[in-house]
């Protein structure tokens, strides 16, 4: 580990002579750096999980026994549960991993917040349910977490926890802490990145909102007070930042809200086009109703993209 950060700090500090050299320019950012090396990062821990990898059949087993694992959270909302499993069946046939069985649980806790297990187990916090403004909102929050099992994340960090398996303790106490150690510690930022974009996608595929999931990490910005990212002034500042941002990024758990909103939105308008003179549902009414999309549809729900 040591290793592959000195050459990631050792190659950036060698662009930063190159990128001290001329004038700045507002407009470029080395955000695409960062990025590359947090691609480069990643694709190194992709070998030994490759070698390793778990069947379909296999993970959804293990994540119905993680699943169990963390009942204690609180109760199951049932009404919500079975809302929230009709929000994301238009999701489903875009998914890539077919085989994989996908079950939602509505946990009674006012956080805002939702998370995956392997094997297609998703989590969704009342207090989420309670934050999101309309039924695309919900949607694109679920295609992001759908998103982290059908991209192999969830396995795969099920599959770096579990080298630490028992530790001198019980069967059943590994599992208890385990799934808690899953539910409470985050992705990489690239992950985090790679669900963003997947689970846009699946909301768009699926006929919801494109700028729902825009919307919403905005709002979490002003809720959680996040701060901007400051842009430097300098190509060298700028270099300095992003040594920094690359270091820290493949474990930094949450991009801020307002780098993920503008990463969408961005995607949003490279995809204007094929967008361009359709209508997609918000589904503010739904979502009041508790009534999915396709039970019921409201006129005054679709929303045209105009050319």
């Amino acid at each position: 580990m040591r290793v592959r950060f000195l050459v990631v700090v050792v190659l950036l500090a060698a662009g930063a002579g190159f990128a001290t050299r001329g004038t700045p320019d507002p407009d470029v950012s080395l955000a695409s750096l960062v990025d590359l090396w947090s691609d480069t990062l990643r694709d190194t821990d992709q070998i030994g999980m490759k070698l390793t990898r778990v069947s379909d059949a296999e993970e959804m087993k293990i994540g119905a026994e993680l699943a169990r694992g963390i009942s204690d959270m609180g109760s199951e909302d049932a009404a919500a549960t079975a809302y929230v499993t009709k929000v994301a069946e238009p999701l489903l046939p875009h998914l890539r991993r077919r085989s994989i069985h996908y079950k939602f649980h509505v946990i009674n806790s006012e956080q805002i917040n939702a998370f995956a297990m392997p094997g297609g187990q998703i989590f969704v916090m009342r207090g989420l349910l309670d934050f999101v403004e309309s039924e695309a909102e919900l949607a694109s929050t679920l295609g992001h977490e759908m998103s982290h099992v059908d991209l192999r994340h969830c396995i795969e960090r099920y599959q770096y926890e579990s080298k630490l398996k028992k530790a001198g303790m019980p069967e059943l106490g590994w599992i208890v802490e385990l799934a808690h150690r899953l539910a409470t510690q985050g992705f990489s930022a690239e992950q985090e990145s790679e669900a963003d974009s997947q689970g846009e996608r699946l909301s768009i595929e699926s006929g919801y909102d494109p700028d729902a999931p825009v919307s919403l990490f905005l709002r979490m910005k002003a809720r959680f007070g996040e701060p901007s990212r400051e842009h430097q002034a300098t190509p060298a500042g700028e270099v300095l930042q992003a040594t920094g941002e690359a270091i820290t990024a493949y474990f930094r758990t949450h991009p801020l809200s307002e780098e993920r909103a503008k990463r969408l939105a961005d995607m949003v308008v490279l995809n204007h086009r094929s967008l361009a003179g359709r209508s997609f549902y918000v589904g503010k009414e739904n979502l009041r109703e508790r009534t999915a999309r396709v039970s019921r549809t409201y006129a005054a729900e679709f929303r045209r993209i105009e050319p």
